[in-house]
């Protein structure tokens, strides 16, 4: 049976999003430092206590295995075939010494990817179709040669900017990881700008009150914004199940806190007539969520919880309306240590917001000393960023 070993501390966990040729979710892959063993105990716990499964939902989940010789998970629920993804080492994938543990594996389930470029004489194991590889690697003539001889999807890490997703989307690679939407190469549209600022004078509306009869004026002036609240609120994501046929319904279903959460997530939502999703649309709700729970665990009352969501929510509102902060949230009147968060990081929810953008496996690592300095434990911060993960994979499917 795979234990884990309780001497050493538990890691830290991190969930990167892998996003189709659409920018849709696809995947999750998971990162660990310090990784105790090869990890297999560290995954039964993640998907048998963690409930790490769940929060997949339809997404696909890519585990890193330094060797497959080594590698014995055990999981008390079936895990679905196929989508259960085990990243090793292209060294592994191409010894023959390997091949009897790459076939236990197979049998388990479990797909392969090779992690690394194979030499070009080289030949891959039989069940493995995929390759990942770095975006610094992709782009080199023996990678073009690769990604013609297997089926793919191929994984490209570590995407820069739209402009090198588009790159990587034309050498043939299928998923893609990194942190490209935090680096939009365009303004949004004249439409979409219009709809926002009918949006963001919604969310003033909320904010100071306002009766439901003035709420639902303004959403009767922009059919986008009409649709998407329909669609949201009628999705899995909000947990609702009945069919909504008008404003009024919609609105005394969700109540006031839900109104907010709703109109702050629909800031990043795909509008009618858009090709691609907004690739910031689940990094916000995954953002928003963790930041709730996290609050929630640190002792926060259910009102600085729902200010610390606002607060992940609006973090990346620079980026999607390439506006500057303070012009955003001028009209919004928001309290002082929210903006304080946002624009400093200053403040008990300044606090928290650090520790998320942390968590985002990006440039800034996230460090034990950092949960503990919040009052949290690795344990902890891993059981709020599954939470979150699973509600944020339910807005993506939904959006």
């Amino acid at each position: 049976m795979a234990v884990q070993d309780k001497s050493i501390p538990f890691p830290l966990v991190f969930l990167q999003p892998v996003a189709d040729v659409h920018y849709v979710w696809t995947a999750l892959s998971l990162h660990i430092s310090p990784i105790d063993g090869d990890g297999g105990a560290l995954f039964s716990r993640l998907f048998n206590e963690f409930g790490l499964k769940d929060a997949l939902g339809e997404l696909s989940c890519i585990l890193p295995v330094h060797d497959p010789e080594r590698f014995f998970p055990e999981f008390t629920r079936p895990l679905p075939a196929g989508r259960v993804i085990l990243r090793i080492p292209v060294e592994h994938c191409v010894a023959a010494v390997k091949l009897a543990s790459l076939d236990r594996l197979h049998a388990q389930g479990f797909s392969i990817i090779a992690d690394g470029l194979p030499a070009s004489a080289s030949t891959v194991y039989e069940h493995i179709d995929s390759l990942l590889l770095e975006s610094s690697v992709g782009n080199l003539p023996a990678a073009a040669d690769w990604l013609q001889r297997l089926r793919g999807p191929h994984l490209v890490e570590n995407v820069a900017d739209p402009v090198q997703f588009d790159a990587c989307r034309a050498q043939g690679f299928r998923w893609f990881a990194g942190e490209y939407p935090l680096h939009p190469d365009s303004r949004p549209s004249q439409k979409n700008a219009i709809s926002r600022a009918r949006l963001l004078k919604l969310l003033e509306l909320v904010a100071r009150d306002a009766d439901a009869t003035e709420i639902q004026a303004l959403l009767k002036q922009d059919p986008g914004l009409s649709y998407q609240l329909f669609k949201l609120v009628s999705s899995a994501a909000f947990g609702f199940s009945a069919h909504i046929t008008n404003f009024t319904q919609a609105i005394n279903l969700l109540g006031r806190r839900q109104l907010q959460r709703w109109l702050q997530l629909l800031l990043y939502a795909r509008f009618p007539g858009d090709e691609m999703a907004n690739p910031l649309l689940p990094r916000a709700a995954a953002r928003a969520a963790l930041m709730e729970a996290l609050a929630q665990r640190m002792g926060y009352d259910r009102s600085e919880q729902d200010r610390a969501f606002i607060v992940g929510m609006f973090s990346f509102l620079d980026i999607l309306l390439s506006m500057p902060l303070e012009q955003i949230f001028e009209p919004l009147r928001l309290p002082a240590d929210i903006v304080d968060a946002l624009v400093h990081r200053t403040g008990p929810l300044g606090v928290v917001l650090d520790l998320v953008e942390r968590a985002e496996f990006g440039s800034k690592p996230l460090r034990h000393s950092d949960l503990e300095a919040a009052g949290l434990d690795a344990e902890t911060y891993c059981e709020c960023l599954i939470q979150a993960y699973r509600w944020a994979s339910l807005v993506s499917s939904e959006a």
